[in-house]
C-alpha cells in the first residue's frame, strides 16, 4: 500500500518541533512492508502545492495526518491551530480520494470533536505506531 504522511503543525511557538511521533508511525508503516512518503509542513510556504505534488508523485492509497497543536498555548489570548489543518484536510481532498486518518498528540485530546470538526474519515487516539500500519 502506498502511504502519505504529513505533518501538519506549521507553529513554531518557541521553535520549530521535530514530528517525532509521526517519524515513528512511519517507521513502523515502513516495517510492515508499505511504500511511505513523508511531508513535514513545518517549514512550507505554500502548503496546497506541496501537499498537491506529493499527492501527484504518489498516488496514496491512504493519507495520514499528524495533528500536534489544538491552540498556540497562549494564555490571555490563545490562537486556534485547527483551522490551519482543516485546509490541510480539504488540500488532501481536492487531489485525493484516499480515506484520510488523522492522529497525534492535538488529536488524541479530542478525537471525536477532531475529526468531526476537521472532516478526515477516521482517526487514531493514542500511539499510532501499532495500528496505523495494519
Amino acid at each position: 500500500m502506498k502511504v502519505l504522511l504529513i505533518s501538519a503543525n506549521t507553529e513554531q511557538i518557541n521553535m520549530p518541533t521535530l514530528p517525532l511521533g509521526l517519524a515513528c508511525v512511519a517507521a513502523a508503516t515502513r516495517k510492515a512492508g508499505h511504500e511511505v512518503a513523508y511531508l513535514d509542513l513545518m517549514a512550507q510556504e505554500d502548503v496546497r502545492t506541496v501537499i498537491k505534488e506529493a499527492m501527484e508523485g504518489l498516488s496514496p492509497d491512504v493519507v495520514g495526518i499528524s495533528v500536534r497543536n489544538i491552540d498556540d498555548q497562549v494564555m490571555d489570548s490563545p490562537g486556534f491551530l485547527l483551522e490551519q489543518v482543516k485546509e490541510v484536510v480539504a488540500s488532501c481532498r481536492s487531489f485525493s480520494d484516499s480515506p484520510i486518518v488523522l492522529g497525534g498528540a492535538g488529536y488524541s485530546m479530542y478525537p471525536e470533536s477532531a475529526l468531526e470538526y476537521l472532516g478526515a474519515d477516521m482517526g487514531i487516539q493514542g500511539e499510532g505506531e501499532v495500528a496505523f500500519p495494519a
